[in-house]
């Protein structure tokens, strides 16, 4: 039986290796095109009878994507302590809560007293840049909730270590006081707590990506 060596193996032609970048640049443009191209900037119509506000507090029954942009925790631990060993910062991960119910996870941020998350990721393996089509759940990393009034969120925060996680804190947020766009929830450092702010971005879901990239500035 005979094999075929790696430098027997067929090569892509030298044009191929030109085209790639061409292609990722090709890609990226058209993204920010899609991102940026001027589609009612004010209101969406999801139907013929129903508007959703890019503003203002949440309407009832309106279905919403949820996020936290950034968490900022104390220096110290619930036991008043180094988070880590050493001068290592905590790795913060954190959940939203609905209805009992986890509804998102963000990834975890290493080292970090104040985490950030963008919201908006998109990932794109190059053979796929050409007719690659873009939708808002491609691209947006958030919870899906709906209003109702008196309805509440949790957001539990986590230390991830390699032996098990430790919690930083939660809080339980009246869906009431929130609104469209950017909320800072600010809490004080207790035994049970050691979250010092907050920052949610609240979404209507049905807008278009440059809507939402203008809402999670």
């Amino acid at each position: 039986m005979t094999s075929i060596s790696d430098f027997d193996a067929p090569k892509p032609p030298p044009w191929m290796g030109a085209l790639v970048p061409f292609l990722i640049v090709l890609a990226a443009a058209g993204f920010y095109w899609f991102l940026t191209s001027d589609k009612e900037k004010s209101r969406i119509n999801l139907d013929s009878d129903q508007e959703v506000k890019l503003s203002g507090k949440l309407s009832n029954g309106q279905t919403y994507y949820i996020f936290a942009s950034e968490i900022e925790v104390y220096p110290t631990n619930l036991e008043n302590e180094a988070w880590d060993r050493g001068e290592k910062g905590p790795d913060i991960r954190y959940r939203i809560l609905w209805k009992g119910n986890a509804v998102f996870e963000s990834v975890t941020k290493g080292d970090s007293l104040i985490a950030d998350w963008s919201g908006l990721s998109i990932e794109l393996n190059w053979k796929d840049l050409l007719g690659k089509s873009v939708s808002p759940d491609d691209v947006i990393k958030a919870g899906r909730i709906r209003f109702d009034e008196n309805a509440t969120i949790e957001i539990v925060v986590q230390d991830v270590d390699i032996a098990s996680d430790d919690d930083v804190g939660r809080k339980e947020i009246l869906l009431n006081g929130l609104s469209i766009g950017k909320n800072v929830i600010r809490l004080k450092k207790s035994p049970a707590n050691a979250i010092r702010r907050i920052t949610l971005r609240i979404l209507p879901i049905g807008s278009n990506l440059q809507d939402l990239a203008n809402i999670m500035k």
